[in-house]
């Protein structure tokens, strides 16, 4: 099984000037741990888990905080092609949640670690 067979297509995105207000609206509303953050040409230039926005709490000003100042930026990434394992393999080596696929530094979905870990119990139920 290749990523692109199970990644979702359908996801839900920042843009890096975005504030931590609308990140977390967008957290909350989709019920969701985490957010790519896009650039305004729409390349992936990071990343903003539930976790970044905790961390700030204790800034001066967080609520004003944008995306680009808590965000990851060395984001691991994947491509649709790749077989499910190696999603599984970095989920095993890394604490990340989330992996957006990316075709030429584009997004173009998102697997979690939660849907590798369903379909791979798949084959032992």
């Amino acid at each position: 099984m290749f990523v692109k067979e199970l990644m979702r297509k359908s996801v839900v995105t920042v843009r890096e000037d975005d504030d931590v207000k609308t990140i977390c609206a967008l957290l909350t509303k989709h019920k969701i741990s985490g957010l790519p953050v896009l650039n305004k040409t729409g390349k992936l230039v990071g990343f903003i888990s539930e976790r970044d926005v905790i961390a700030a709490v204790p800034r001066k000003n967080f609520i004003d905080k944008k995306a680009r100042e808590l965000m990851s930026k060395r984001v691991k990434t994947i491509t649709e092609d790749a077989p499910l394992i190696q999603a599984s393999k970095i989920f095993t080596v890394k604490t990340f949640r989330h992996l957006p696929v990316v075709r030429g530094g584009k997004l173009v979905g998102i697997v979690t670690r939660k849907d590798v870990t369903t379909q791979m119990m798949k084959h032992y139920y």
